[in-house]
């Protein structure tokens, strides 16, 4: 009896710790999928790589992925999204509201350029694959959504008259046509793009979209 109570004394007191142990081996097991998945798509493309490749190179069983995504085009979906959620992160990271118009966009927009030469295996992934046919209509929504902090700083600037009044898309489209050019020079024709150069290219991109009194 002493022991058996001494047992429970000691599972209670290590419930919490085990519940995260298996959560975050969870967490670990399916970003290792997703992880895995980005470098074989970055090597094979979408056909190329089976789900019994990604198992393979992740050291799991198939029925493993399966369990977190029920097919090959959800895998991606949600892979798309997680780098969204990086990028939005990056982006936002030491930002200040504190700051002029000028200064808050060319943070947010070089913090964007900054975290895709760091990792230009995402850059590539999202250029490949946001306009695919297996990237559902729900996954634009909420890839949208992760970015509705910057959104929302559109619609301020905009409401401030810091920035034109354009519609959002076309916004995006001035803003961010500009870094895939310079990122695609950077990565496919090895062109440095160096610091003066981005400060460069986000003055730019500002006196693009800026407001200006006629």
């Amino acid at each position: 009896m002493v022991f058996w109570g001494k047992l429970f004394s000691f599972v209670k007191r290590n419930e919490r710790s085990f519940r995260a142990q298996m959560i975050e081996n969870k967490l670990d097991k399916r970003t290792l999928i997703l992880e895995t998945t980005l470098d074989l798509l970055s090597e094979f493309g979408f056909h190329g790589t089976p789900i019994s490749l990604i198992a393979q190179r992740a050291g799991v069983g198939a029925g493993t992925i399966y369990r977190y995504f029920p097919n090959k085009e959800e895998l991606i979906n949600e892979l798309f999204k997680e780098i969204k959620r990086k990028i939005i992160s990056a982006m936002l990271n030491n930002y200040r509201e504190e700051g002029t118009f000028k200064e808050r966009f060319k943070h947010l927009w070089k913090n964007m350029v900054y975290y895709y030469i760091e990792h230009p295996r995402d850059f590539q992934f999202i250029e490949q694959h946001r306009y695919a046919p297996y990237m559902s209509n729900l996954t634009r929504e909420e890839s949208f959504m992760i970015l509705s902090p910057i959104m929302m700083f559109f619609i301020e600037s905009k409401r401030a008259k810091a920035m034109k009044d354009l519609p959002l898309y076309t916004i995006i489209a001035l803003l961010y046509g500009p870094i895939v050019s310079l990122l695609k020079q950077h990565i496919d024709n090895n062109q440095n793009l160096s610091d003066d150069r981005i400060e460069q290219a986000a003055e730019a991109c500002w006196d693009a979209v800026r407001y200006k009194k006629e």
